[in-house]
């Protein structure tokens, strides 16, 4: 195995902030299932820090170009080992959950294309009647600059998702519930009532956002209440409320729109007094 040397290692690692959990990895027929596995430990153990596009929350980027360039060993070394910059050794997870994790975040940086590789048997011009109108996706969700803006961009969203993901992502919504995604309730001392999604927060301030795209800033010392739900803003009726043929349309047009999009440049590598 290629090893890099300890100062450039570290200073790889400290730039960038890399701490990653597992996903499970299965081989041949079962890959599929193994990518969904992958976006679900990555959602549940590694958004709330990186995000759920791995551009970076509380920690940053996974998507820089020095992070980027590292090879998937490299990767993998990472994780099992963890780093002298606090990133704890992961190496009782087993090599192929650590294999895992490292193969959805190449997915998540454009180094893969699970949906590229798929068949798409749904109608996407119906699909995307369905996402802005009846199953009102847009509400909340932004794809090629049309739609809401409280939840994720869609855009890209199918190029790194499987057709299953996709689906299982759509009917059941909390399983897991992203961490940006949770609905919180805040109640303050006045009486006044509000729900939405938390995006920022401190042990002295909470920053919500609600439904209608307004924020909304409180100091904790002023709140009655904050109560952490265990679901998402999503609507948890869509298995009953859509056909399986328009699932699979909505699904279709995430993919298809997700592979046609161009992806987003890396940033130009800066020189710093003559080193990278």
């Amino acid at each position: 195995m290629k090893q890099l040397k300890g100062g450039r290692f570290a200073n790889l690692l400290v730039s960038a902030g890399l701490f990653l959990l597992p996903g499970t990895s299965m081989m041949a027929q079962e890959q599929q299932s193994a990518d969904t596995q992958g976006a679900q430990q990555f959602a549940t153990n590694c958004t709330a820090c990186h995000g759920s596009d791995g551009k970076g929350d509380k920690a940053p980027s996974l998507m820089t170009p020095n992070i980027v360039a590292l090879s998937g060993a490299e990767l993998i070394k990472v994780v099992h080992d963890g780093t002298a910059a606090g990133m704890p050794s992961f190496a009782q997870l087993g090599d192929a959950n650590i294999a895992a994790v490292v193969q959805y975040l190449r997915l998540l940086q454009g180094q893969g294309d699970i949906a590229g590789t798929a068949a798409v048997t749904g109608d996407v011009a119906a699909g995307r009647a369905l996402y802005f109108g009846k199953a009102q996706c847009s509400s909340c969700h932004m794809i090629q600059g049309k739609g809401g803006f409280i939840a994720s961009d869609l855009t890209a969203y199918g190029r790194s998702h499987a057709a299953n993901a996709i689906e299982q992502a759509i009917v059941a919504p909390d399983n897991p519930v992203a961490p940006e995604s949770r609905v919180v309730e805040v109640r303050t001392k006045t009486g006044k009532e509000f729900t939405g999604v938390v995006r920022n927060e401190d042990s002295f301030n909470i920053a919500l956002q609600t439904e209608d795209g307004r924020y909304h800033f409180f100091a904790r010392s002023d709140l009655a209440d904050v109560h952490y739900t265990d679901h998402s803003l999503m609507p948890h009726d869509y298995g009953t409320r859509l056909t399986p043929a328009e699932l699979n349309n909505i699904v279709s047009f995430l993919i298809i729109t997700g592979r046609t999009t161009p992806a987003e440049p890396a940033p130009p590598r800066r020189r710093r007094g003559g080193g990278l």
